[in-house]
C-alpha cells in the first residue's frame, strides 16, 4: 500500500510538470507567433512608405492625357499630381497594406497666417469660429499665441510671457518667442487646453455650464507655405479663409468631387490650377487667389500593416524633393 500511494504522488507530480512544460510551450509558441506577425506588419508598413515615396516620384512625370491599362499606378499618381489625398489597399499573402497620403497644406500652417499682426488674428479668429471656441475665449487665446510666437518679451494686454506667467508654473518654463515646431505646441500657451485642440468640452465666459467644442487640431500644421490645398482640404478647413463661409466651402467641395455617373461612381473634376477654380467657381471672394493652392510637396503619410490580427502603423510627414527624387522626413512616429 505504501509503495502504490508513492507512485500514485510520483505520476501525480510527474503529469504537473508535463502540464507546466506544455503550458510554457504554448504560451512561448504564442508569444513567437505574435512577433513574427508584428514582424511581418512592421515590413508591410514600411513597404507602404516605399510605395508613397514611389507614387510622389510618379506624379512629378505623369500627365493628365497618359493613358495605360496596364499601370496600375497611374491613377493615383495623377491624383496626387493635382494635390488629391490617396488611399491605397494593397492585399498580399500573409497580410496587407492601408495606404493614406494626405497633402499636408490641407491645413493651416499655424506659423503663417499672416505678414500682419491684424491679417494673423484675423485668420485666428475664423480658425477659433470653425472649432467653436466660445467668442468671450478668443482674446486671450489670439494674444497669448502671438506674445508666445514673436520675438519680444512685451506682453499684450490678454497675453502672457515668461515672467509673468510661464516661470510662474510648476514647472516653470519660458516662452518660445518663435514658430512652433508642432501644433501640440500650443498646450504649452497660457488658456489653449485639450478641448481647445482636440475637441471637448469647455467653460463659457461666465464660468456656467461647459460649452462642446470640435476643437481646431484637425485645421492646423506647422508645415507648407501657408496656402491651402482646394483639391484636399475639407470644408471646414476651407471655411478659415477670408470670404469663405460654409456655403462657398461646399460648393468648392461640391465642383472638384464631381457628378455620380450612371453605374454609382464619382467622376473626379480637381482643380488644375487655381485659374481654373477662379473660371468654375466665377463668384468667389476677391483675393482669395492669395490663400490657395492646387498642388503640393509636403505630405502627410500613415501606412498601416496588417498580419493576421496584428497591426503596425508608421506615421510621418515630409516633403518631396523632386530633384533628387526623395523624401526629406520631417516627423516620423511608429505604433502599433
Amino acid at each position: 500500500g505504501s509503495a502504490l500511494i508513492v507512485v500514485l504522488w510520483v505520476i501525480s507530480l510527474l503529469s504537473i510538470i508535463i502540464a507546466s512544460f506544455a503550458f510554457d510551450a504554448h504560451v512561448e509558441a504564442r508569444i513567437v507567433s505574435y512577433y513574427r506577425k508584428r514582424l511581418r506588419a512592421e515590413h508591410l508598413a514600411e513597404s507602404g512608405v516605399e510605395i508613397a515615396k514611389m507614387l510622389m516620384a510618379k506624379s512629378q512625370s505623369v500627365s493628365e492625357d497618359d493613358v495605360d491599362d496596364a499601370d496600375r499606378w497611374l491613377a493615383d499618381a495623377k491624383r496626387m499630381k493635382k494635390g488629391r489625398l490617396t488611399d491605397v489597399t494593397e492585399e498580399l499573402d500573409g497580410g496587407r497594406i492601408v495606404l493614406n497620403i494626405v497633402p499636408e497644406p490641407a491645413r493651416r500652417n499655424i506659423n503663417n497666417l499672416g505678414a500682419t499682426v491684424k491679417e494673423k488674428e484675423e485668420n485666428l479668429e475664423r480658425i477659433l469660429e470653425v472649432g467653436g471656441i466660445p467668442e468671450g475665449m478668443w482674446p486671450v487665446l489670439i494674444e497669448s499665441f502671438l506674445d508666445w510666437t514673436d520675438e519680444d518679451e512685451e506682453q499684450r494686454f490678454d497675453g502672457a510671457e515668461s515672467e509673468n506667467h510661464y516661470l510662474t508654473l510648476t514647472p516653470p518654463y519660458r516662452a518660445k518667442n518663435g514658430p512652433l515646431d508642432t501644433v501640440e505646441e500650443l498646450l504649452l500657451i497660457r488658456g489653449w487646453t485639450r478641448a481647445i485642440l482636440y475637441g471637448g468640452t469647455v467653460e463659457d465666459e461666465g464660468g456656467g455650464e461647459g460649452v462642446a467644442v470640435s476643437g481646431v487640431g484637425d485645421l492646423l500644421t506647422t508645415y507648407g507655405s501657408g496656402k491651402i490645398n482646394v483639391n484636399a482640404a475639407s470644408v471646414r478647413v476651407l471655411r478659415t479663409l477670408p470670404g469663405v463661409d460654409e456655403l462657398i466651402a461646399g460648393a468648392i467641395v461640391e465642383e472638384r468631387e464631381g457628378m455620380v455617373d450612371a453605374d454609382g461612381r464619382r467622376e473626379e473634376q480637381l482643380f488644375d490650377n487655381v485659374q481654373d477654380l477662379l473660371n468654375r467657381l466665377p463668384n468667389m471672394g476677391a483675393g482669395l487667389e492669395n490663400y490657395i493652392e492646387t498642388d503640393s510637396s509636403v505630405y502627410r503619410v500613415t501606412a498601416v500593416g496588417e498580419s493576421g490580427g496584428v497591426r503596425r502603423q508608421i506615421w510621418l510627414i515630409g516633403e518631396y524633393d523632386g530633384g533628387k527624387k526623395s523624401l526629406n522626413i520631417k516627423r516620423w512616429r511608429e505604433q502599433d
